[in-house]
Parts: C-alpha cells; structure tokens; sequence
C-alpha cells in the first residue's frame, strides 16, 4: 500500500509549522488523518443505516440508492 503524503492528505501545502516537522512525524500525522477520514466514513455509513429503520421497509431500497448507500 503506498503511503500518501501529508499535503496529499490535506489536499494542499500543510502550514509552516507542520512543514518544518521532520519526515517521520509529518508521516506519523497523515497516517492519523486517515486513521480519522476512515473512521469518520464509518460512522457516517453507519448514521445512514441506522436512519434507515426509520423509513418504511418496501421504502429502503430506493431510499439507498437515492443517497448512495
């Protein structure tokens, strides 16, 4: 699995103060942030679930591939 960088990561340039931190904790840091967007991604999936069971059965379906679930 190829490593993504921290400007990957963050989508631009990190600021200064990050910039200036060695290779090996700029890793550390963008091996968190991802860390975080997974689990983030997994709470939001979960979210549209559990909001599901709200919707009438016969219903899911189209509301699943409605929203992308």
């Amino acid at each position: 699995m190829a490593e993504r960088t921290l400007a990957e990561q963050l989508g631009a340039e990190p600021p200064a103060g990050v910039a200036a931190l060695d290779p090996a904790h700029q890793q550390d840091l963008a091996d968190a942030l991802r860390t975080a967007r997974r689990r983030q991604a997994a709470a939001l999936a979960k979210a549209g679930n559990d909001a599901l069971k709200f919707v009438p059965a016969l219903l899911r379906p189209a509301i699943r591939k409605a929203v992308g679930l």
